[in-house]
């Protein structure tokens, strides 16, 4: 046992090392270097892949990844039009409290901004984030807007949130890096890449790099809960919002309300690990762990769906260490077991088995006496 601790030890200080060292180049283009698993790496988290109520315009995909001291989410997608378009980016992060899920938005103190907006979400609402670009035909300097939205802090006389203004930038993928130290955001990186057609975009688009110690602090497996969407110049929604609504192809419009479309609208990412699997893919994954607490016959019980994938499962602690790994393999489609029997060399306690097939991610609490 004091083996096992010591290794894992060794592990979380060389992933802590691991981390310092991983970067992303903030630019508003993902580059194929940036997508993989672990820090410093980008893992797709949804794609919209509906009808565009705007014609070749909106949403294409979201990554997300973390670094040991930063959230990067990077935002495919083609959003100028002829008028002031917007993305926003609402975020629900550890050791905030924001507004409910459920909760009518109270919408932001500056008139200028699409944040304005009140729609209804079903994540807390900490923070969101708003880029409006200009029309098409500007490629000028400083035509790219940017601003952040507390639902943490306290509101105006009229229930209105600070929407700070964090700067200008332009379409080129040049950085605005956050100095002012009124945002609360000082560190955070902004870019913004054009182009013309959703349709052809599979690499450009708008690329945030958020300091987790200014949304709160984040330690590993922490869940951060996120949506994003495209906006008009007064604030409604296209169709285009990740994740997205089945089969909508026409504009959201006003306000709507998230909390009444069936299933759960919001992607959550793990801190350290990446996307956690949605209600539905949860669901397939059939993940089941009895008898628990554990037992010599315990077995972690699963599915592998749509052909052969990679599949690992995985042990942690309390303080988020990996203690075990108790497989990395391929695996062909169909029911799987894995004995869960190696954890009876664990000290007791609640441990957090975590299993991963191909990019779906899901887990389960078990109990060692």
């Amino acid at each position: 046992m004091k083996k096992v601790s010591t290794l894992a030890a060794a592990a979380a200080l060389c992933l802590g090392a691991l981390s310092a060292q991983a970067q992303f180049t903030v630019n508003g283009v993902l580059a194929p270097a940036e997508i993989g698993t672990g820090a410093g790496k980008y893992q797709l988290v949804g794609s919209y892949t509906n009808a565009h109520s705007v014609a070749d315009r909106g949403l294409k995909q979201l990554y997300v990844g973390t670094t040991a001291t930063t959230l990067n989410v990077m935002l495919v997608a083609s959003p100028e039009k002829t008028d002031y378009n917007a993305l926003v980016l609402y975020l629900d992060v550890p050791n905030k409290t924001g507004i409910a899920a459920g909760t009518r938005l109270p919408g932001g103190d500056d008139t200028s901004s699409q944040l304005r907006h009140r729609p209804t979400l079903d994540l807390q609402a900490d923070y969101a984030f708003r880029l409006t670009v200009s029309p098409l035909s500007n490629t000028g300097t400083f035509n790219v807007y940017l601003s952040k939205l507390d639902y943490t802090a306290v509101p105006n006389a009229a229930g209105r949130y600070p929407d700070k203004y964090l700067g200008p930038t332009d379409k080129t993928g040049a950085p605005l890096n956050v100095s002012d130290p009124t945002t609360n955001l000082v560190g955070a990186k902004f870019a913004y890449r054009t182009t013309t057609s959703v349709a052809a975009n599979t690499t450009t688009g708008w690329e945030l790099e958020l300091p987790l110690a200014a949304l709160g602090g984040a330690s590993a497996n922490d869940v951060v809960n996120m949506l994003a969407a495209y906006v008009g110049d007064n604030g409604d929604f296209y169709s285009d919002v990740l994740p997205q609504v089945a089969g909508q192809t026409t504009d959201l419009g006003t306000d709507p309300n998230f909390a009444l479309i069936a299933g759960r609208q919001s992607f959550a990412y793990q801190v350290g690990n990446g996307p956690l699997a949605s209600r539905a893919t949860a669901a397939a994954l059939n993940l089941e762990a009895y008898p628990n607490p554990v037992t010599a016959v315990s077995q972690l019980r699963y599915a592998v769906a749509g052909g052969a994938q990679p599949v690992s499962v995985e042990v942690y602690n309390a303080l988020g260490q990996q203690v075990l790994r108790l497989l990395d393999a391929e695996q062909q489609p169909g029911s799987h077991a894995a004995s869960l029997a190696p954890l009876r060399q664990l000290a007791a306690g609640s441990y957090l088995v975590k299993l991963r097939v191909g990019t779906q991610l899901t887990s389960r609490r078990v109990v060692v006496q």
